[in-house]
């Protein structure tokens, strides 16, 4: 009876999470000072989630807000045309909306909704395909899908 009993909770243990076979793609890295990767750069020991001359950016576009520096990796892998992933140990991000901007003649983008909602940092990965998922959930550029 108890081997059963065992088996039954192992069977739901392992029911929860439906995207939990899903292998890694690419690999998980920290910014550096003054380094980028994809949409991310990191200045003076903040992150801003845009691209464009980084003069512009320091001038006009705010970093992004509670970020931990010390747990923030960006996976280099998900560039694509729509953004890339990052994660620190709160929260998973991805450039969910993005303001197009011509400061003084010089154009820049940046995120004004990175972070997505749900997403469990620790268990996160990237899949492949602009898709990432963290077990529970498969997200595709950063929304949730079915």
């Amino acid at each position: 009876m108890k081997i059963g009993g065992c088996f039954v909770i192992l069977f739901f243990l392992s029911s929860c999470k439906p995207y939990g076979d899903y292998k890694e793609q690419g690999c998980w890295m920290q910014l550096k000072e003054n380094e980028r990767i994809g949409f991310y750069w990191r200045y003076n020991d903040r992150i801003y989630a845009a691209l464009g001359d980084s003069a512009v950016l320091v001038k006009y576009v705010k970093p992004m807000e509670s970020i931990d520096i010390n747990s923030f990796y960006v996976n280099k892998e998900t560039i694509d045309g729509m953004g890339n992933y990052a994660k620190d140990k709160n929260n998973v991000y991805y450039p969910l909306r993005i303001i197009c901007a011509d400061a003084d003649t010089y154009g820049y983008e940046y995120a004004t909704e990175s972070i997505v909602k749900g997403a469990f940092p620790s268990s996160f990965r990237y899949v492949g395909e602009g898709k990432g998922t963290d077990g529970y959930t498969m997200y595709k550029y950063g929304r949730p899908v079915d």
